[in-house]
């Protein structure tokens, strides 16, 4: 099956990453969600279900509901109004309007478009922590938001407008707005020949021949509550930090065989002295990257590396397991009940849209990806400074006419020092909504959308690492007088795929070009086809 990946930059609107063939079944209730499964599904056509055992669980809440709402006491969740006006009992007549007020008035977030697939995999999430059975509504609310997924009907979704506590209201309203009648009110996107044409709900269920649905007790809290939007968009970005620090995990191979780098510090026994687990993995990855490098330990004059190489094990181990443990996190919440009120044999209030999980963990991320792209630029500097290298200045041979590969430090200096500024955590805020019975908020979908813009800016630091390291390898390759076998068979195998799209830069030219391609390269994961198969357990 063959599997997408696009730039992070590119946003909604003509963005084809949806294939127009069925590639696959996602059934939900079965099997626990993972980050890959979801992203394999935001960003392909599958077709996502409800298993036969989460229909029966959503079924049989349902009727516990509709048992609970024919009491005369105020219930919240169910015959209340909302946050502070929870202690405002609502007529049995109006149950329904309730729900529909409920999502209109929350629809307010404003801004360009969600990506799609970050929109996409909400829905999904979304779906999914209903087919856990405690939210209160009809199967086939759920089922009419899966067959939008299922018919690449992807709503338009304002970015900003949640807080992430009572979850990503006014961005899941928008969501559920789509499934109600006056749904002319809210925009999609639909994939139509490869094309996604803008049009009004009403437009793309009319000729989808889905049909809209009146909200009853309980369903529309239970469509806009919980952090789906933020989980969503932080589980994707998790994905792509995953790919991009695999190709860290490369350029930190090239660049150490371009500095004539020592071997001591991927010496397992340094590791297994400080046995963090994802020191030890690090260290694993790079004597597999370098086995058989002619260019390490060619230098016998130098004693020591610079930390940036020489730090490699301590610096990627240490976002390994950052890694494990937000995985871990994000793919718990993936498969949670985030509602509030939740049914059990009773209806219990509690917190479980509070966001506080994802907000933390995409703050966490935020600086450990950080601190990969920082890594990476000094090595780049490195390589382009001559008396760090030994090589030409700037990588070219007639330095002063030439500026050579000058600039695209540059370019990383200003990526490096943006994720700098969107390392501040924004979980550390809180404003207080809601008459301050919200009086503690998460920030979660800000963290989330920092980690996923330092994600990319990470790919692009990489990507220009790769260029500079490549040309500082074919530099070193003369001056030693051997040819590029010198090099470790997996970087050697990656060397070549990058120069098949990028030749040697013999002359000034403009290197915008030549990034995007490789950047394109690593977005693709082709990259990683050519190289030692070092990533079955990825971090």
């Amino acid at each position: 099956m063959k599997h997408l990946w696009f730039s992070l930059t590119e946003v909604s609107l003509s963005l084809p990453f949806l294939e127009e063939v069925l590639l696959d079944k996602l059934i939900l209730g079965d099997n626990k969600l993972d980050v890959p499964s979801l992203e394999y599904a935001s960003r392909n056509v599958v077709q996502v279900e409800l298993s036969s055992l989460a229909r029966n669980k959503i079924d049989n809440c349902r009727c516990k509901v509709e048992q609970i709402s024919e009491a005369d006491r105020p219930i919240y969740g169910l015959n209340t109004g909302f946050g502070s006006l929870a202690q405002v009992k609502i007529p049995n007549n109006d149950l329904s309007q309730l729900q529909a007020n409920l999502i209109h008035s929350h629809t307010a977030a404003v801004g360009d478009s969600l990506p799609l697939d970050v929109v996409k995999g909400a829905m999904i999430l979304r779906a999914n922590a209903l087919a856990n059975g405690y939210s209160g509504l009809r199967s086939e609310v759920v089922d009419l938001m899966l067959m939008m997924v299922n018919c690449n009907i992807i709503p338009s979704v304002p970015m900003w407008g949640s807080v992430g506590a009572s979850g990503d209201l006014a961005l899941l309203s928008t969501i559920a707005g789509c499934m109600m009648k006056s749904n002319e009110q809210y925009d999609v996107f639909r994939l139509v020949g490869g094309i996604w044409l803008s049009e009004t709900a009403e437009k793309a269920f009319r000729v989808s021949g889905l049909k809209p649905v009146n909200l009853l007790a309980k369903e529309g809290l239970a469509l806009n509550n919980g952090c789906q939007v933020s989980t969503s968009m932080a589980a994707l970005a998790l994905a792509d930090g995953i790919k991009a620090l695999r190709t860290w995990d490369i350029a930190s191979a090239l660049s150490s065989q371009a500095l004539l780098a020592n071997s001591s510090p991927f010496d397992a026994r340094i590791s297994i002295a400080r046995p963090h687990p994802g020191q030890i993995r690090q260290s694993n990855v790079m004597r597999a990257l370098l086995k058989g490098s002619k260019l390490i330990d060619a230098d016998k004059s130098k004693i020591q590396d610079a930390y940036s190489i020489r730090c490699i094990p301590q610096v990627g181990g240490a976002v390994r397991d950052a890694i494990n443990y937000a995985k871990n996190t994000i793919e718990i919440e993936m498969n949670a009940s985030t509602d509030n009120p939740l049914i059990f044999d009773e209806v219990i209030s509690g917190g479980n849209f509070h966001g506080a999980p994802i907000a933390l963990v995409s703050d966490l991320l935020s600086i450990a990806f950080t601190d990969l792209a920082s890594m990476s630029e000094r090595r780049t500097f490195r390589l382009v400074t001559r008396n760090l290298s030994g090589l030409p200045s700037f990588l070219t041979s007639d330095p002063g006419l030439s500026s050579g590969l000058m600039v695209p430090q540059y370019t990383a200096a200003s990526l490096v020092s943006a994720c700098k500024v969107l390392s501040h955590p924004a979980s550390v805020d809180s404003i207080p909504t809601c008459e301050n019975q919200e009086d503690h908020v998460s920030m979660a979908p800000i963290s989330a959308w920092k980690l996923r813009q330092v994600v990319n800016n990470l790919s692009w630091v990489v990507s220009i690492e790769l260029l500079t390291a490549s040309q500082a390898i074919e530099l070193r390759l003369k001056e030693m007088n051997v040819n590029s076998s010198a090099l470790s068979e997996s970087t050697l195998k990656a060397f070549k795929t990058i120069r098949q799209i990028v030749p040697f830069i013999s002359y000034d030219q403009p290197l915008t070009p030549h990034l995007d391609k490789i950047h394109r390269l690593i977005t693709s994961e082709a990259l990683f086809d050519d190289v030692l198969n070092l990533w079955d357990d990825p971090v």
